[in-house]
């Protein structure tokens, strides 16, 4: 409703879709948040970094809500769970 309301303010008519939803450019949606969860994201992908460290970065003080933080895909988890067995077969 806000994104309407602005548009209606600069006498702009939003953009509607089939369903009547406004459909908004995807970089009118990106936020400072957006930018800080996406940049922990990566830190926590590039395995520079101990989670105490990045936790120290995002400003988290439970691993639980940093956990929460931090957004993965289906595939970057089954990369993971690949990666830990692969390190466990190494050792043997």
């Amino acid at each position: 409703m806000k994104q309407k309301e602005a548009l209606r303010k600069e006498k702009k008519e939003p953009e509607i879709d089939l369903n009547g939803n406004v459909i908004v450019p995807r970089y009118d949606c990106v936020t400072s948040h957006t930018a800080r969860r996406t940049g922990i994201t990566n830190m926590y992908l590039s395995h520079k970094y101990t989670i105490l460290q990045m936790m120290h970065v995002s400003g988290h003080k439970t691993q639980k809500t940093f956990m929460d933080y931090i957004k993965l895909s289906s595939e970057e988890i089954a990369d993971e769970i690949a990666a830990m067995s692969k390190k466990e077969n190494d050792m043997w």
